[in-house]
């Protein structure tokens, strides 16, 4: 029987090796490209032979299956069992998924005092927060570009079956530009740009904190919120996160938003344990990078 990817490849009288299957099979998968318009597919997948760099990011995204887990276990994920193949099945698999969580977050922050309870129902109305994304592309991680960006991939499937915007911020010393994927939805014009986007120079850690901030302040109304930060390791203002201010700000990201931070650091060595104090977690990329 043919899948939908094989569909595809007949459907574009496409001449595709066994190994650029793999690597479209991946993308299709992560990306759900079968909710874009036969023109906009017969475009992704012009742009998929033409972009050597998106065909390297499929390999290195295949070959770190390991490492692709670990970041994402960073995110609610479902587990490969449970995964449904109807999208509308999905959909409600998934709503009743984060219906349940949500009934378990308000039984153990419900308090009681004397014969009264306090039950916080504006917490378990709210959606499931954002997935942000800060992606430092200056001088020092121009050779892990597409590993990085590879690694950002499989993203799109978290935050598209768990119906969450995706923030990509690429930054430098500081913000040119952001790309916002509603609900995880593959927007092919953002997607291109991010792609081909490159920076220079040094990296300057607060601009992209502060933009957060922001960021998690227009998502107010929502819970949760992932922040990933992928960094080489040596932001110019690094000692300036242990400053009293900026620990002021990030601790009130973390109460008030319910921000997780996650930094995905190039190599162990130049990680700054004491600098990213708020982190909730690191991943070093040294084996993939090797």
């Amino acid at each position: 029987m043919k899948d939908a990817v094989d569909s595809l490849i007949e459907k574009f009288a496409i001449e595709i090796t066994s190994e650029l299957r793999d690597y479209l099979r991946f993308l299709y998968e992560n990306l759900h490209l079968e909710e874009l318009s036969d023109k906009e597919q017969h475009y992704f997948i012009d742009y998929f032979y033409k972009s050597e760099a998106l065909r390297n990011m499929a390999a290195f995204a295949l070959e770190l299956a390991d490492i692709m887990q670990e970041i994402q276990e960073n995110i609610p994920t479902i587990e490969q069992a449970e995964r449904l193949a109807n999208g509308k099945e999905q959909r409600l698999y998934y709503e009743h998924k984060w219906e349940e969580v949500r009934r378990h977050k308000l039984k153990h922050q419900t308090r009681k005092k004397g014969n009264i309870l306090y039950v916080p129902f504006n917490e378990y109305k709210k959606d499931p927060g954002p997935i942000i994304i800060c992606l430092e592309q200056t001088t020092g991680m121009e050779a892990y570009t597409e590993l990085c960006k590879s690694m950002i991939l499989p993203l799109f499937m978290s935050a598209h079956r768990e119906q969450r915007d995706l923030y990509i911020v690429p930054y430098d010393y500081q913000i040119h530009v952001h790309y916002r994927f509603e609900n995880g939805h593959l927007n092919l014009s953002d997607f291109k740009d991010f792609m081909e986007y490159k920076a220079k120079g040094e990296a300057a850690i607060l601009p992209v904190l502060h933009f957060v901030k922001g960021l998690l302040q227009e998502n107010q109304h929502c819970g949760e919120a992932d922040i990933i930060i992928f960094t080489e390791g040596r932001p110019i203002d690094g000692q300036h996160l242990v400053g009293k201010q900026t620990k002021t700000m990030l601790e009130e990201m973390k109460k008030k938003y319910h921000a997780e931070f996650s930094v995905i650091a190039m190599h162990e060595h130049n990680f700054n344990e004491q600098q990213f104090w708020f982190a909730n977690k690191a991943i070093f990329a040294d084996d993939a990078i090797q």
